[in-house]
């Protein structure tokens, strides 16, 4: 392009308003620095512009394929510089969150929902690993926010966050309950007699609950290990034995008489769920989910769907 840019926007406008006076308003310079641009232009281009008359300025034929073209350019140039300023202010990013599945499920679930219907094109990536596991890798930075139970593990990195207290139960089908009665119709011991469902030993809930039963000095005759709750409380639910399950997580299971509770003898404390994170990585995506969880919105919507 022999011509500048500032000439063809300077010869667009006056094309445009077919006034040198509104012209140089729009373009902030003076009428005789309009007038000597058009000049210049049409002497480079070897070609008349305008004819100039006592009311104003008529486009030559020259001049009129001259600005639609300009006008289709410069319309392109507009969109793009629209388009570059939808594209800064999108905040692309990603989130990393790490929870056991059944915190997937009852208590992350919200959270995402409603965090990407407010942010929908912040990448969230959601694994699911054993408490343990998310400590070891909220210390690496290869996730950014875990859901989880409290550990006694301190790493001085971290900051762990209650959200609620979980209560832990000991669960079974009505069909299991009435098969053990008839099994055992003299000695309804339970942990003595029954198929109790715990999870793995790597989880921090078994190590919780295999020190209730020694604090209780209750050894369990059988025991069936199963690597995630949600899949204990389906065998449980199928008749497979007696489970420990967080009360609150079967409560609609329990309702509509799925699951009863096995009465026990013992207590077991109440226990602390939240999420953790590593002080050192906080980016402004993370932030902006913290704010989500933090504002109870999660609650709120889960209140509205059971109505």
């Amino acid at each position: 392009m022999q011509q500048s840019l500032t000439q063809y926007k300077t010869f667009y406008e006056v094309a445009k308003s077919e006034n040198v006076s509104k012209a140089s308003r729009i373009l902030l310079i003076s009428q005789p620095a309009v007038s000597k641009s058009i000049k210049k232009l049409e002497d480079s281009l070897g070609v008349k512009l305008f004819d100039r008359t006592t009311v104003g300025l008529n486009l030559t034929s020259e001049g009129k394929l001259l600005y639609e073209h300009l006008t289709t350019a410069f319309n392109h140039i507009n969109d793009a510089e629209l388009k570059l300023k939808t594209f800064s202010n999108i905040n692309f990013g990603h989130i990393r969150i790490a929870a056991s599945q059944s915190l997937v499920k009852h208590l992350l679930m919200s959270y995402i929902s409603i965090y990407a219907r407010e942010h929908p094109n912040i990448r969230l990536s959601v694994t699911t690993m054993h408490t343990t596991k998310c400590f070891e890798k909220l210390t690496e930075e290869k996730i950014d926010l875990a859901f989880l139970h409290k550990s006694d593990v301190n790493y001085k990195e971290i900051e762990y966050v209650p959200l609620l207290d979980i209560h832990y139960c000991f669960v079974a089908s009505k069909e299991y309950m009435s098969y053990f009665s008839k099994v055992f119709p003299n000695n309804p011991d339970y942990f003595a007699n029954g198929n109790i469902l715990l999870l793995d030993k790597k989880n921090t809930t078994r190590e919780y609950i295999d020190k209730i039963f020694e604090s209780n000095k209750i050894i369990p005759r059988q025991i069936m290990e199963v690597n995630n709750t949600e899949s204990m409380i389906d065998f449980a639910k199928n008749g497979v034995g007696i489970a420990c399950v967080i009360e609150e997580f079967v409560q609609e299971e329990l309702d509509t008489k799925q699951l009863v509770k096995i009465p026990i003898k013992f207590k077991i404390p109440k226990y602390s769920v939240g999420y953790a994170y590593n002080k050192t990585n906080i980016s402004k995506e993370l932030n902006d989910f913290l704010t989500v969880v933090n504002g109870g919105k999660a609650a709120e919507n889960n209140k509205k769907k059971k109505k």
